[in-house]
């Protein structure tokens, strides 16, 4: 099965008609901010505004905003490619902005980076740049605070590590109520997975005792398993989802499988007038483009 056509793997048909008008509308606007605040790092990026590795989420939107309303309060660890979770759980745009232009204003004081942006007041733990070790990490925070739900995203070329797999493994020895997200977008840097591995991500998880789907990353699809599965942690969501930017700076891959914001936006015609869906995008480049012309 080609990537094209797994675009739509295990989509709900309507499945948008099922929530309401407001609900799909927040699903909107948080897609659009942090597209739109990533095109503004893009452009900084270009003009060697920023520090030298930025990781951008552009293309995988979707997948931090569609955990991000089942999952309030909860703990969250991104992976290196962290701007979309660090929006969708409302970390400080303001914060990020000034990390990625090295000053001490920034979450990490400037010195962390793109990977490693936090916000431990709302219990947003940054990604230290190797990769994957943030699964172990949630391991670890989970037997810390066994009462408190934890999201741990990571990348498929990071699900090959053997720290991942041993973490994965040990979650359900210990019960631990983390949701692991995999931004599955087919790549480790450049490398497909076809070339890497045989095995499916969702099926190990399922070995090792973990509640595990393999979805597409439409926003709706992912609230509606996020919400099926948070009470019966620990549980595992591959994704399938595809990256706009390349691995690492403002370069743009060569093609897309998919567009999931193009999309989207064609779903919400059958929720929203046309012009309804424009004033959201327009207000959400306004502020983005306030926030780093500031």
């Amino acid at each position: 099965m080609n990537r094209a056509r797994l675009a739509y793997l295990g989509e709900i048909e309507d499945l948008e008609l099922k929530y309401s008008k407001l609900y799909s509308k927040k699903i909107f606007q948080k897609l659009c901010k942090i597209r739109f605040f990533e095109e503004e790092v893009k452009e900084a990026h270009k003009k060697k505004l920023t520090t030298p590795l930025v990781y951008l989420s552009i293309g995988q939107e979707a997948v931090s905003v569609g955990v991000s309303f089942q999952m309030k309060n909860s703990y969250v660890l991104a992976q290196h490619r962290g701007h979309g979770a660090y929006l969708a759980f409302n970390g400080n745009p303001l914060s990020l902005r000034d990390e990625l232009l090295g000053l001490k204003s920034g979450c990490c004081g400037g010195k962390g980076g793109s990977p490693m942006i936090h916000d431990i007041k709302k219990k947003i733990i940054g990604h230290c740049g190797l990769i994957g070790d943030q699964v172990p990490v949630a391991i670890g925070l989970s037997l810390v605070k066994k009462e408190k739900k934890i999201v741990c995203f990571f990348g498929d070329g990071a699900a090959e590590e053997d720290y991942v797999l041993a973490a994965l493994s040990y979650a359900t020895q210990n019960n631990s109520q983390i949701l692991f997200i995999c931004d599955d977008n087919d790549l480790s840097v450049l490398t497909p997975t076809k070339d890497r591995r045989k095995w499916k991500l969702a099926d190990v998880a399922k070995s090792f005792g973990l509640n595990a789907v393999d979805i597409t990353d439409d926003p709706w699809l992912i609230d509606h398993w996020t919400k099926k599965l948070k009470n019966s942690l620990p549980a595992l969501i591959n994704i399938r989802t595809c990256r706009d930017i390349w691995h690492v700076g403002s370069g743009k891959d060569k093609s897309l499988d998919w567009n999931r914001f193009e999309i989207t936006k064609k779903k919400l015609k059958k929720i929203f007038k046309e012009n309804e869906i424009l004033e959201i995008e327009r207000t959400s480049k306004l502020w983005a483009k306030k926030i780093w012309k500031t």
